[in-house]
This record gives structure tokens, C-alpha cells and sequence, in this order.
């Protein structure tokens, strides 16, 4: 005879001790979620969407969901007879109540329609036993010492935001599902033929080559001064919130009003000059008021932090992501970055920075653009474009990096060793040149660069060079 499990929760001890709290559990919403998904296999659909195996606090109750689970997996139709297999093909029927346990389940969920209101019970008990679990784990940070408060702050902000995102991260997957979890994205790859699978940049050419920025990479766009670095990523921060994306923008050297000058200028093809003199007639007013309306709805932030440390970066970011969502951050510029303490050399700094900032892509599912400087090696050579060993610190960058862009012009140069005069009213051309493409082509494209407006454009036709 199966054994009939006891799921109250043991009110003895609290009674004989007030003082014992017990954790947040609801015995009665766990039974009732089982139980419609055995009752109802189109539960599961809905439940498996919110819960984790961990989320049940009853052990008995993780090991019944954990073989509904399985089953489906296997494609195999769940209900009670299925489920009593699983369990005893694992020999923890027992365990788990058997027949009678189950039985009981299924008797008790009336409706269920209802397993996903009941699964988000069990969810809010189990996030609150996952805080309990962090509030101590802080505490006893702080009572250990050995770590910089910044580093408690970060690491306890992190393991909450995980929380509030409901993260279905684990620390191993079965090979069988990473793969099954490949063929779906090759599928929906292949019914959005013709789609971009990233992020837009908004230039043809260089969405061809990357196929538009990933998610959870990091992109370097490195340059010498007064190529447009900064102008070339507000043009793709722009692109990618046109296309609905939301985007946020960290710029350390540059005011927000001056990205939004720079915006406005690119959007309304007003000269930006111009528009700092406070020389505007009637017709360039009215294209910056339609350019000012075009923004409205776009998902689209800055944030003017000069001295940004790393942890302060990921704090903000969190954030948003909880709040707006988070497809695409901009970082005007690495050099201008810190960890807030020094490591020991300004090299190791940057590396544990775009180390930092590459976890932040993947920890978020987001693109990470970030800007960089360029050594001046480029001015010392007979050949001025730019090569992946003239990036400041480059060793830890190019390692960490995804993609490496570099923006070069060559009438930016007079000669092999000085930078010449460039008449900012003159339409130039801009190559960029994808140096480094973790998971493709490399490979040159050639862009058209409106200083005046402080914007790029695409030229008429297709102009990408294999590297």
C-alpha cells in the first residue's frame, strides 16, 4: 500500500517554540499545480513558463514535478499513470506518496484552468525563500570581512535582480536539450528568412556582414579621435530603438544635452553648427520639432555618469532591464571607465572591466557596444588603418571581445604620420572594418560620413571587402 504523505507543515514545534519561524511555503498550491498538470497536460504549457524545480518547497513535491517534466521532454502525454511510471522507474514512487498521493492530487484540482495562478503563489513563496537565503548570505558577508562593500553591494544586487527575473539559469544542461533548444532557433531562423537575427545598426552593410549586433556579445568599436566614433554608435543606438529595441546609453565624456544635440542635428539634417550658434531659421525649426516628435515613443535612454565605475554600470542596468527591458547598451568610452579600486596596473583594470562587461552582455541577454580608444601607432605607420594590436590595452579587449569594429577615413590623414584638416561640410566616406567576428565574416564596408550633421549613411551600392 502506497504511503500517504503528511504535507502539513509541522505547526508543533512552532507551537512549543514562538520563536521558530517557519519558511514561506503554501502546501495546498503546490498540490493544486501538480495536480491540474496531471489532470490537464495543457497546464504544463503555462506552469513550466514560471516554475523551476526548486521553486517547490515540499522535496516529494520538486521530485513529482521534476518527472512531469521529464515525460514532456520525452514527448510523452502527462497524466496519472505516467507520472506514478516515471516515479517508480526511478524508485521514488514511494518517496512521493505513489498512487495514493498522486490520486489525491488530481482529486483536489476542481479547475485546472487555475494551475497558472497557483504556480504564481508558488513562485512568490519560493522568491521569498531565495531572499531569505541572500539576506543571510549577506550578513554573514559582512560579519566575515575581507571584501570592499562595493563588492557585497554588487554581488547581493546581482543574486536579487536573478530573483526578480525569475532566472532559469542552471549549472549544467544534458546535452540532448542544448541541442533541441538549437534546432528550434535554426527553425525559427529559417521561417524569418530574409530577417535580420540581431540587432539592427541601421547600415546595410555592416548588418550584412555581422547579421545585426547578438545578444550577449560584446562589440569594441575602436577609432582615433575625430573619426566619429561617437556619432557612428548614437546612429546605431538610434537605428535599433527605431526598430523597437530598448536602448540605454552611457556617455562619460559628452553631456546628455550634447547627444541630444548630436540626435537632433543627424534626425532633422539641420547643421549642428549651426544649431550651437543659435543660427536656425523658420524651416530648420519645424524639421527639429519633427525631429523632436519622432523620439517620442522610442525606448531610448542616457545616462551622463562621468567616472562610471563597472558596478555601478551593472547596477543601472539591472535596473532598466527589470523595469523597460534591455536589448543594447552603449558606452561612450572604456578608457573613461574604472572599477572604483585599483587592481594593481591600469592594464589589469581594463581587463577586469571588459571581462565585466562581457558577463553584463551574457548576464542580461543583451549587446554591449562599447567605444575605445586607439594607441597612436596608426599615425607612426605608413599604413594608417588600424590593426587589433594598436587597441590601448588591447590584449584583454580583443580577447573578450565578440566583434572589433574599427572606423577609419583616409582623408582623415595628410600624410603617413599627421592627421590632416577635414572640412566638416564636405560628404566623405568612412570605412569600417569588422577586424574580429567571433561567430563569422570579417570583413570592410564603406559608409558615407556627413560631419555636418554628425551622421552616417549607406552609400547607394554594396561596398563590402572580404578581410
Amino acid at each position: 500500500m502506497d504511503e500517504v504523505i503528511n504535507t502539513n507543515v509541522n505547526t508543533e514545534e512552532t507551537a512549543a517554540n514562538p520563536n521558530v519561524l517557519m519558511p514561506p511555503m503554501d502546501a495546498d498550491a503546490e498540490m493544486a499545480v501538480l495536480g491540474s498538470i496531471m489532470k490537464d497536460a495543457d497546464a504544463l504549457a503555462d506552469v513550466s513558463e514560471i516554475l523551476r524545480k526548486e521553486d517547490f518547497y515540499e522535496k516529494h513535491n520538486q521530485e513529482i514535478y521534476a518527472a512531469i517534466l521529464d515525460l514532456n521532454r520525452k514527448d510523452i502525454g502527462v497524466d496519472l499513470m505516467t507520472t506514478y511510471s516515471a516515479l517508480k522507474e526511478k524508485k521514488i514512487d514511494t518517496l512521493c506518496g505513489g498512487v495514493t498521493y498522486l490520486s489525491r492530487l488530481v482529486d483536489n484540482a476542481i479547475v485546472s484552468s487555475n494551475a497558472k495562478y497557483y504556480a504564481e503563489i508558488v513562485l512568490a513563496k519560493s522568491r521569498m525563500r531565495q531572499l531569505i537565503k541572500e539576506a543571510d548570505a549577506i550578513k554573514s558577508s559582512v560579519y566575515k570581512g575581507g571584501m570592499e562593500p562595493a563588492e557585497i553591494l554588487n554581488a547581493a544586487e546581482q543574486r536579487i535582480f536573478e530573483i526578480a527575473q525569475k532566472s532559469q539559469k542552471r549549472p549544467y544542461r544534458p546535452i540532448n536539450e542544448i541541442l533541441e533548444d538549437n534546432f528550434k532557433l535554426f527553425q525559427k531562423l529559417e521561417e524569418n528568412k530574409g530577417q535580420l537575427p540581431g540587432i539592427t545598426t541601421g547600415f546595410r552593410d555592416v548588418d550584412k556582414v555581422l547579421g545585426g549586433l547578438k545578444k550577449s556579445d560584446l562589440i569594441i568599436l575602436a577609432a582615433r579621435p575625430a573619426m566619429g566614433k561617437t556619432s557612428f554608435a548614437l546612429n546605431i543606438a538610434q537605428h535599433a530603438a527605431e526598430a523597437g529595441h530598448s536602448v540605454m546609453v552611457f556617455s562619460m565624456e559628452m553631456s546628455d544635452v550634447s547627444l541630444g544635440s548630436r540626435l537632433l542635428s543627424a534626425t532633422a539634417n539641420v547643421e549642428l553648427e549651426r544649431m550651437l550658434k543659435g543660427n536656425l531659421d523658420s524651416s530648420d525649426w519645424e524639421a527639429l520639432s519633427n525631429a523632436q516628435d519622432s523620439f517620442g515613443d522610442m525606448r531610448l535612454t542616457v545616462d551622463e555618469t562621468s567616472a562610471l565605475t563597472l558596478n555601478e554600470m551593472k547596477n543601472k542596468c539591472r535596473r532598466r532591464k527589470a523595469e523597460a527591458g534591455l536589448d543594447l547598451i552603449v558606452v561612450d568610452y572604456l578608457q573613461l571607465m574604472s572599477l572604483g579600486y585599483r587592481p594593481g596596473e591600469r592594464v589589469q583594470e581594463i581587463a577586469a572591466i571588459t571581462r565585466g562587461l562581457k558577463i553584463l552582455a551574457k548576464e542580461l541577454d543583451c549587446a554591449v557596444l562599447v567605444l575605445s580608444q586607439l594607441s597612436r601607432a596608426t599615425e607612426k605607420r605608413s599604413d594608417t588603418v588600424p590593426k587589433l594590436s594598436d587597441l590601448r590595452e588591447s590584449g584583454s579587449i580583443e580577447q573578450d571581445a565578440d566583434v572589433v569594429m574599427f572606423l577609419h577615413r583616409d582623408e582623415y590623414y595628410d600624410n603617413a604620420s599627421s592627421p590632416a584638416n577635414i572640412n566638416a561640410n564636405t560628404a566623405n566616406t568612412c570605412d569600417v572594418y569588422i577586424s574580429k567576428h567571433r561567430n563569422g565574416p570579417r570583413g570592410k564596408c564603406t559608409l558615407a560620413w556627413v560631419g555636418k550633421y554628425t551622421k552616417f549613411g549607406n552609400l547607394a551600392s554594396s561596398t563590402i571587402e572580404e578581410l
